[in-house]
């Protein structure tokens, strides 16, 4: 995963700070906070990912603690 450059970051503000103001509707709002929804989404996909391995390394440590 590449990080964003300075310049990436700026650009990014300043088109959304220049945006004219909207009615809020459904999908307006939706169009707004679509990076809330990528990073919710990130965060759950990540913590199922963490669960499986802690759910998977408790697994193979109860096998090679109850073989002794």
């Amino acid at each position: 995963m590449q990080t964003p450059t300075y310049a990436d970051i700026h650009n990014r503000y300043r088109s959304l700070t220049n945006r004219t103001v909207r009615p809020n509707n459904a999908t307006g709002f939706l169009e707004n906070n679509q990076h809330v929804i990528d990073i919710a989404r990130s965060l759950f996909l990540s913590s199922l990912m963490w669960l499986a391995l802690a759910v998977i390394v408790y697994t193979v440590y109860s096998m090679v603690a109850g073989v002794r």
